[in-house]
């Protein structure tokens, strides 16, 4: 737990140094993520710039263009991908919202644990996509899961922090459209470079605030 606020803390003087590159982009990720289908390359851009402002100390607006052509295509894959998992999932909740005994609300539970791993996973796969050496949604998918479930309090925590900030960007709308979206790529690429550090899979501290902090990590592959 503590390691988890530790990262948001250090992701926040972050966010703070390269603002201004950081709120440019979110504009843009917010008008491209309203036609659902260029959402995850969008993310997939932001998340890569943010993993060019960590890494190289240095960032520019045309590293979120570069993720998000890079990755248009399988953005759209992805897209359908999270209408199907997410759109079936609600689709059963709200079916079976109304019935009281033990089987549908055992189900019940399954569809929302569901949807809660699906999103702590799509959380880290970007990232993860990142640092394969050779690239594909599948495996950046099967390390993401991976990673969840090595790390379970350390996810559970950023997936507090995350609904926080959601809820909170919500009410306060304007936040979606200068700065959330951004906090969250950044969060997540920290999160990642974290975790890899401590698993001994990277071993470079490419900038101060990825330095982790003591907890236990098992072994992942990344290949």
């Amino acid at each position: 737990m503590r390691s988890a606020l530790s990262l948001c803390r250090r992701t926040v003087i972050h966010l703070n140094h390269r603002g201004y590159i950081y709120v440019w982009a979110n504009i843009f990720w917010f008008l491209l993520t309203l036609p659902i289908i260029t959402a995850p390359a969008a993310w997939a851009g932001l998340v890569y710039l943010s993993r060019q402002a960590y890494l190289n100390r240095t960032a520019t607006l045309d590293d979120f263009w570069v993720g998000f052509r890079m990755n248009l295509w399988r953005g759209m894959l992805m897209a359908v991908v999270n209408i199907l998992v997410i759109g079936l999932n609600l689709f059963n909740i709200g079916t079976y919202s109304n019935a009281t005994d033990f089987t549908s609300l055992t189900l019940r539970s399954v569809w929302w644990l569901t949807l809660v791993v699906w999103i702590a996973v799509q959380f880290y796969m970007w990232p993860l996509f990142y640092e394969l050496k050779t690239p594909t949604l599948w495996g950046a998918l099967r390390n993401a899961f991976v990673m969840a479930l090595l790390n379970p309090v350390f996810t559970i925590v950023l997936m507090i922090v995350v609904a926080l900030l959601v809820a909170v960007s919500t009410f306060l709308f304007p936040a979606w459209v200068v700065l959330t979206g951004s906090a969250l790529a950044a969060l997540s690429t920290g999160a990642v470079l974290d975790r890899l550090i401590k698993a001994g899979l990277r071993d470079q501290f490419p900038q101060p605030e990825l330095e982790s902090s003591e907890d236990d990590f098992g072994g992942m592959n990344v290949e």
